[in-house]
């Protein structure tokens, strides 16, 4: 006894078409379809309202996970046209469908987590690059103390080790020659050299001890080697012999900010924004009021 794959008919005996509905009958049935007779259990698929067939792990329409549906009873009787439930029963029907209209379609929590964390973390590395951590009160003194130098040192850095030894042979052998020194000294400052910068500045300043804008420099070396009271020194220093220094108060009042001297702090950049209020350096003091 058989079944016609398309209409149900019940077929007793051989037949290569059903006398039914006239479809070719093959010689084993479908194995993606079951007819079932009577009254049998079916499950109601939450995602797309499919009907399945009890035995299926996954909807045959969408693929998604039949666990927890609905299931009700429903009657299907041979020789009844439309009453088929396709099952995943073949492995081959199965992979089909999954390939189709893949094994899930709703997201789960931890997928939805997994996103989440993987889009914080790219902004997060996004700021990192772009550099917005990076001002702090160091950075500060860091960008003024390039525009109080009078040199032409600007973009120094640790590929310019060549040109440094060169100029550090040449302050070797001939130790009177201050304006080398002073060269060295700004582009170990710049390369991140602060002890030896620290040494040239010093013979420089044992010769020319009114000049401010060295004497600011040498304090911000202090400043990068965290001794915060030398540098403060340094700079009180060089405002001694140029009272109107607007660099030398506002890096005052920064690296009195970062040892937490806060009044004292509050002073300097209050008096550089009496020099000049519409300076770069008027400007950033009323900044860092504001902010801290």
């Amino acid at each position: 006894m058989n079944y016609c794959p398309e209409c149900g008919f019940k077929i007793e005996g051989k037949f290569n078409f059903c006398p039914n509905c006239g479809s070719k009958i093959e010689e084993e049935p479908n194995s993606a379809f079951k007819v079932y007779e009577q009254y049998t259990e079916i499950v109601i698929c939450k995602n797309c309202g499919e009907e399945n067939a009890p035995d299926n792990l996954n909807c045959f329409s969408c693929g998604v996970s039949l666990k927890g549906n609905v299931s009700k009873k429903q009657k299907v009787t041979a020789g009844e046209s439309g009453k088929k439930i396709k099952i995943n029963s073949d492995s081959n029907v199965e992979k089909e469908l999954k390939k189709n209209v893949g094994e899930e379609k709703v997201l789960d929590n931890k997928t939805i987590l997994m996103l989440t964390i993987s889009v914080v973390l790219i902004f997060v590395i996004a700021l990192v690059v772009s550099g917005a951590f990076d001002s702090g009160p160091q950075s500060e003194v860091s960008q003024i103390s390039n525009e109080s130098s009078n040199t032409n040192s600007s973009g120094i850095n640790l590929a310019n080790l060549d040109e440094i030894n060169k100029l550090e042979s040449k302050v070797k052998e001939n130790p009177d020659d201050l304006e080398s020194a002073l060269h060295l000294a700004h582009m170990q400052q710049d390369a991140g050299i602060y002890e030896k910068a620290i040494e040239n500045y010093k013979k420089y300043l044992s010769k020319f001890p009114e000049d401010a804008d060295a004497r600011v420099d040498m304090a911000i070396c202090y400043y990068n080697l965290n001794d915060y009271n030398t540098a403060i020194k340094e700079m009180e220093t060089a405002i001694k012999y140029q009272p109107k220094h607007q660099i030398a108060y506002l890096n005052l009042g920064i690296v009195n900010l970062t040892a937490k001297n806060l009044e004292a702090s509050r002073e300097w950049f209050q008096k550089t924004v009496e020099l000049d209020p519409n300076s770069e350096a008027g400007k950033r003091a009323q900044e860092l009021l504001h902010s801290h």
